[in-house]
């Protein structure tokens, strides 16, 4: 599969407005921004454990999902979805 035919793909099932997660219970489940998330580490804007919420989820051209927060671009690695 091409890295095309793989975007095209990918964009079937990803968005700017949600975010596919499975919960404690195993189940798949769609979030929609705006949702909370707590940082993992510290950043010139965020502190670590600080609970913020995501404006969008998009993709960088290495195929890597970000959050924007605050107009700012953040690897999702660097946190944690708060399900409630």
């Amino acid at each position: 599969m091409s890295r095309e035919e793989y975007l095209k793909e990918l964009l079937k099932w990803v968005s700017s407005d949600s975010i596919l997660v499975i919960d404690k219970s195993g189940k798949l489940r769609r979030v929609y921004v705006p949702f909370w998330i707590v940082s993992l580490v510290d950043f010139p804007d965020i502190t670590k454990e600080e609970k913020v919420p995501v404006d969008a989820i998009k993709l960088t051209v290495e195929i890597k999902e970000v959050y924007v927060i605050r107009g700012v671009h953040y690897y999702i690695i660097y946190f944690k979805i708060i399900l409630e």
